[in-house]
């Protein structure tokens, strides 16, 4: 892919000075496989947020919604892109639309519901109509006041390009980006051990849940990477509350571990069970080996946990969980989440939980039930978290910060720092694979493709210094 410049902003000797500190931090973060370390500045930065939202929100795909909550011809949901809002819309003839909410009139927003079924999007300033394609049809006394007004000229502006994943639903405001199917690459491989394993796919259960938290998106998006290392320490008291039969405890003997780094720009973690198989908490009959490898399909029948992060900002984690004492069978849910940027030092996340669609009413309730319980606003896993990120981004914009230089630590794995960083000869999945979970290449994956699209290149382009 071809590379972008960024040229510092030009003005008076400060402003110059701070885009030149600014593009040094950045430089400093692309070192980070062989430093283990970034500038804590990032975790809370005004300037560096505005350069993300161009530079990477501007340029990569984002996860915007799942197919099956809009189902029916005129559903929509109000999403967003970086700091952009856009309709979410299934149009007349069945397509999948992602339309800039923004009257071509004078700018509003056209929708004000977070969701809904129309056939027309009517705007509330001067009711300028659009159909749920984005085709401008309406203008108020348009031969008194607009007679020479091209109604073609001004539809809905839509996303530069929209395209889905098994489901998945991706868009990008960039006509430059590479395709869907590019920029996901071989992450595509540990998706579908979750999206294809069953008959029919998965789909959304009830709404999105959203809440915020005083910290910075990139926090909860890197440790989503596969930051297993907080487990035993910041989840004690989850562990502790018995939702995990011991032998598939997070730090349970039991356990294969995966780390997957540098998977065209993504990286993941998973652990299943080396010596038996195991349902995973799904219904047997319900899983299928149509859409896997034979590799693939192994790792399913045995599979106890998977997570990882698509760059930018969206998040799966699946789980195989118990947290119902009424009822001491496990069961298996599949979260999906964006950490949306409000600030340099807010995010909004957004949590969907995913179920197979063959499954029955009963199973499905109970793997919605269990996701909710665990990792949602009052989940007990979730709420481990929000006592510990915003600490984060509170030092990382304090003035002492920057006058130290104050460095985060992401060094487990990094030359002689640990003796357990081995990559797997045998292991079948793409990307570089470690048998550990105590390792921070999935971090430094992150980061490193953080790097490169604040420097103006693709994630896949290999390491930028």
């Amino acid at each position: 892919m071809g590379l972008r410049v960024y040229p510092l902003c030009m003005g008076s000797q400060s402003q110059r000075t701070s885009s030149e500190d600014v593009e040094s931090v950045i430089r400093e973060v692309g070192e980070v496989t062989e430093t283990g370390v970034v500038p804590s500045r990032i975790h809370n930065d005004q300037e560096i947020h505005d350069l993300e939202l161009e530079r990477i929100f501007g340029e990569s795909w984002v996860f915007v919604g799942h197919e099956t909550e809009i189902p029916e011809p005129g559903d929509y949901a109000k999403r967003y892109i970086g700091d952009s809002p856009f309709i979410f819309v299934r149009d007349e003839n069945g397509e999948i639309r992602v339309l800039f909410d923004s009257c071509q009139h004078r700018g509003t927003t056209v929708v004000r519901a977070e969701q809904g079924n129309t056939s027309h999007f009517r705007c509330p300033y001067h009711n300028w109509t659009y159909k749920n394609t984005g085709e401008l049809v309406g203008v108020p006394h348009k031969e008194e006041a607009y007679q020479d007004l091209d109604l073609c000229e001004h539809a809905l502006a839509p996303a530069s390009q929209v395209d889905t994943y098994e489901g998945l639903v991706f868009a990008t405001l960039s006509e430059a980006a590479p395709p869907l199917a590019e920029y996901l690459g071989d992450i595509t491989w540990y998706l579908d051990l979750n999206l294809k394993a069953t008959e029919g796919g998965m789909e959304v259960v009830g709404e999105p849940i959203r809440w915020e938290i005083d910290t910075n998106w990139k926090v909860g998006a890197d440790n989503f990477t596969g930051d297993s290392y907080h487990s035993a320490a910041t989840h004690k008291s989850a562990l502790d509350a018995d939702i995990f039969p011991p032998e598939l405890s997070p730090i349970g003997a039991a356990r294969r571990p995966i780390d997957v780094t540098d998977c065209s720009g993504h990286s993941c973690m998973l652990a299943y069970l080396s010596e038996r198989d195991f349902s995973g908490g799904i219904p047997r009959d319900l899983l299928t080996d149509d859409h896997l490898s034979d590799e693939q399909q192994r790792i399913v029948e045995r599979l106890i946990a998977s997570v990882g992060t698509v760059f930018p900002n969206f998040s799966f984690l699946q789980m195989t969980l118990n947290a119902d004492p009424g009822n001491r069978d496990i069961c298996r849910f599949l979260n999906i989440r964006k950490w949306q940027p409000i600030g340099p030092q807010t995010t909004q996340i957004w949590n969907w939980i995913l179920v197979p669609s063959g499954a029955s009413e009963e199973f499905k309730q109970r793997a919605y039930d269990t996701g909710i319980s665990t990792f949602s606003l009052a989940g007990n896993f979730e709420v481990d978290d929000f006592a510990v990120w915003d600490g984060i981004t509170e030092a990382a914009g304090s003035e002492f910060t920057k006058t130290i230089g104050k460095q985060s630590n992401y060094q487990m794995g990094v030359g002689t720092m640990s003796d357990a960083r081995e990559v797997s000869d045998e292991f079948p999945g793409p990307g570089t694979a470690y048998e550990t979970n105590f390792e921070d290449g999935t971090m430094q994956t992150f980061y490193r493709s953080w790097h490169r699209k604040m420097i103006g290149e693709e994630i896949s382009d290999g390491d930028a210094k």
